[in-house]
């Protein structure tokens, strides 16, 4: 019996900890790269 009630309290424990992983975070807006900037015609040499 004692075998069973430490499985299920690490269980517990292991579902406590990857609940908390999953908070939500701030949702990230994928880069666009160069999107806003105008494309250069001429290259600088």
């Amino acid at each position: 019996m004692q075998g069973k009630k430490a499985i299920v309290l690490v269980t517990l424990i292991g579902a406590a900890v990857a609940l908390g992983a999953c908070r939500r975070e701030v949702p990230v807006e994928p880069m666009k790269l160069g999107a806003d900037v105008p494309a250069v015609e001429k290259v600088a040499r």
